[in-house]
């Protein structure tokens, strides 16, 4: 018979395996990034194995995407500075969850108002390899044809090959109304949409959800959601639109 304590962490592995794959995010047809170009990305692992993305906000602050069901729990961590997931590197900082506090008014089912922030038990420290991401100002818009870049440790084949070390790959906004004509009017007013024109695949996929879309010097986007196919232009990807959040993000961050 399984103890308790197993049985829970079973139900959250099959809870997280299907928020990963069940949304499909990764990054698929990019390339390696430099090495510390994103600082301020961060990997979320259970018992040490990468689940989903999120970056950093402020001190003590990860933001992420509530759909990753994200508890506090000894087995969960947030991992900072880092490149390779498969090689030891000094370069990263390690944290267990204090708070996860998704949007009050996130629905599973319509995946609206997909942001969380995770309070980690202590203040990292900055350096070269870990910083501060810059978010956009307070419902600031992009405009369709605005080149992004994405990055995460998620599938690069849509087959479940995880890659070692981070993959980034660029993306163009948009037209609203046609992204929406694509996902049958599921693309709701804080949401937005990114894809390309290769004819290759080319986006995120599975455990690159909660991760930064970054736009200028800014991250714009949280990953959210795709289609069953990942980087299938036919299927825009959807992102979480940051700016429509910063009163949210600030208010959590003073009061909790």
């Amino acid at each position: 018979m399984k103890t308790p304590k197993r049985r829970v962490l079973l139900v959250l592995q099959a809870g997280l395996w299907f928020a990963s794959f069940a949304m499909g995010s990764w990054i698929i047809g990019g390339q390696e990034a430099k090495p510390h170009s994103w600082p301020f990305i961060a990997s979320i692992q259970l018992n040490g194995e990468h689940f989903c993305g999120g970056f950093l906000v402020r001190r003590r602050w990860v933001l992420t995407a509530a759909h990753c069901l994200i508890p506090r729990l000894p087995m969960v961590r947030v991992v900072l500075g880092a490149h390779s997931l498969k090689m030891p590197e000094a370069s990263q900082q390690a944290f267990s969850i204090q708070e996860s506090v998704a949007h009050q008014n996130y629905d599973p089912v319509t995946v609206r108002n997909d942001i969380r922030l995770l309070k980690l038990n202590q203040s990292v420290q900055f350096n070269q390899e870990v910083k501060l991401v810059r978010l956009p100002r307070k419902n600031s818009l992009l405009l369709p044809g605005v080149t992004c870049k994405v990055a995460g440790w998620g599938d690069i084949t849509n087959f479940g090959t995880i890659p070692s070390k981070l993959m980034e790959t660029n993306v163009t906004v948009i037209d609203r109304g046609a992204c929406n004509a694509s996902w049958a009017g599921h693309v709701y007013s804080k949401m937005f949409c990114a894809s390309h024109s290769s004819p290759t695949l080319r986006g995120f996929c599975s455990g690159d959800s909660g991760g930064p879309l970054l736009c200028g010097a800014r991250v714009h986007g949280i990953v959210s959601f795709n289609g069953r196919r990942c980087g299938d232009r036919r299927r825009p990807d959807v992102y979480t639109q940051v700016s429509k959040y910063i009163s949210w993000v600030r208010h959590v961050i003073k009061t909790v």
